[in-house]
């Protein structure tokens, strides 16, 4: 297994997931959403930060990588919260104000892959970094779950050899392992089923749900990869469920290039991602940070 070839197979394919699920196919070039352009600011703030995630100088990269394309697709919520950190208010758990309990959205589990596959072989920096990285927009209890079962997720396809295929209950049975909530927990239980009995995609978005809540997003991601173990068709199955499809295509991706790595993403396509280069240059880096980083600790 080489590893640096997964570090950059998570992160391109969940730009060309989310390209490719929000139809920006009309010309040339492949162009992402505000779901890659957050995790690229992640993943430089991961390695300007020598792998800690600061909540703090993580809100302030968020906010420049908006001002400086505000016009990527971003949801309703991140631009408020983004306009009141300029304006001096917070920066952290500001979603609460605008929302009960905190956002209840995808958002922080869409950019999570920089922080899935750094953390892939110790849980609790996993754990902690993850959360870190919530603090900023997604509070409620759901988006934080969501966003650590799609590291967790990304991490343990890190772990596995390219070439193999995981059995969807064992996958599940790990996930579900686990601290989860019940919410989660039922969905989880599902995916196994749902593939076995080669449910519908309407009976699929049904059961786990296809929106742009955390609770029915990531468990539908996780199912996208599981029953096709591949990122192309894993992709390809997120967009057929409608609904937030960059996004759940996005996280479907993430997990399948941690998975097959960047090989199994075609040339022709990876060859039209928009700042495909600059991406893989930031796994690259994140995957020699790593290195270094886990040599300290050994």
């Amino acid at each position: 297994m080489i590893l640096w070839k997964k570090f950059s197979g998570c992160m391109l394919s969940a730009a060309l997931g989310d390209a490719l699920g929000a139809s920006y196919i009309h010309a040339t070039e492949l162009r992402y959403t505000d779901d890659t352009a957050m995790m690229i600011a992640l993943a430089e703030h991961i390695l300007e930060n020598r792998g800690a995630v600061d909540p703090v100088k993580l809100a302030w990269k968020f906010l420049e990588a908006y001002e400086a394309e505000p016009w990527r697709g971003y949801g309703p919520g991140p631009p408020r919260i983004f306009r009141m950190i300029r304006r001096g208010e917070g920066p952290l758990e500001l979603d609460k104000m605008l929302y009960p309990g905190g956002s209840l959205g995808n958002g922080a589990a869409m950019r999570i892959a920089p922080i899935g596959i750094f953390h892939h072989d110790d849980l609790a920096e996993l754990e902690r970094a993850v959360r870190a990285s919530c603090k900023l927009t997604h509070n409620h209890p759901l988006a934080v779950e969501g966003a650590l079962l799609e590291a967790y997720s990304i991490a343990m396809a890190t772990r596995l050899e390219p070439g193999e295929n995981i059995d969807p209950k064992v996958f599940v049975e790990q996930l579900i392992a686990l601290p989860v909530s019940e919410v989660y927990r039922l969905k989880l239980e599902l995916i196994p089923s749902l593939i076995e009995s080669g449910a519908s995609g309407r009976d699929a978005a049904r059961a786990l749900g296809n929106s742009v809540e955390a609770h029915n997003s990531v468990p539908t991601a996780i199912y996208c990869y599981l029953a096709e173990q591949d990122i192309i068709r894993a992709i390809r199955k997120a967009i057929s469920l409608g609904g937030d499809r960059d996004t759940m295509a996005c996280m479907a991706a993430a997990i399948a290039g941690a998975h097959r790595g960047i090989e199994g993403i075609p040339e022709d396509l990876l060859s039209r991602l928009e700042n495909a280069d600059r991406i893989r240059r930031l796994s690259e880096d994140l995957y020699r940070l790593w290195l270094e980083v886990r040599g300290r600790r050994a």
